[in-house]
């Protein structure tokens, strides 16, 4: 992610500072359209709700650029943008209350990631495990570690985001982590191949 950020930020001001570099525009687009798609659907809301959503914020990339040129994180300023965009298209549509926000809103997330490392039973196996395990978490503790873990988010960031300061941001995930470890040891035998799991991809960026 730290690569990508990198090459997010060269082709960010390249769009906003420079001439009409399409060809910057359109690798931000690649860059993030799949990751906004993810966590809108996470969020629960259907996928041509999120590309609603998604197509919104980059038209306004596209025709606001000069407005721009002050946001340094294009990572953080496209999350933040799309979700605030998915609640006024929720809005617009009447389906939740005009005070309606995300705080309890149920945040879901696919574990594909062992797809890739064991084979199709294991993997099963496993995904419901994690799926108990997350479901002891509250929303918003969901929501923040998958923005720390899954998009890397920084904490500065994510508190962003979340509208919350960083230290609440980085209690947040690390309760959300403490419960899980406490669900995992004190689970069944399976739970110690879970954790094992989240070490793999996880614990490095505590």
């Amino acid at each position: 992610m730290k690569e990508k950020d990198t090459l997010a930020g060269k082709f960010w001001q390249k769009w906003v500072e420079g001439r009409d570099d399409y060809e910057a525009f359109s690798h931000l687009y690649n860059l993030y359209i799949n990751d906004l798609l993810s966590y809108g659907i996470s969020l629960g809301f259907s996928e041509e709700t999120c590309r609603d959503a998604a197509h919104d914020v980059f038209f306004k990339v596209f025709t606001e650029k000069k407005r721009l040129s002050a946001v340094k994180k294009p990572t953080a300023y496209l999350f933040r943008s799309f979700r605030n965009h998915l609640l006024n298209i929720q809005k617009r549509q009447h389906r939740f209350a005009p005070d309606f926000t995300f705080e309890t809103y149920p945040f879901t997330t696919e574990i594909t990631i062992l797809d890739n490392l064991i084979d199709q039973e294991e993997a099963q196996r496993l995904k419901n495990i994690i799926k108990e395990l997350l479901e002891e978490l509250t929303p918003r503790q969901r929501e923040a570690i998958y923005l720390r873990y899954m998009q890397e988010m920084e904490y500065e960031d994510i508190a962003a985001l979340l509208n919350m300061n960083a230290n609440s941001a980085r209690r947040l995930v690390s309760r959300g982590i403490d419960n899980l470890r406490n669900k995992a040891i004190n689970g069944d035998q399976l739970s110690f191949d879970v954790w094992l799991l989240w070490l793999l991809f996880a614990s490095s960026k505590f």
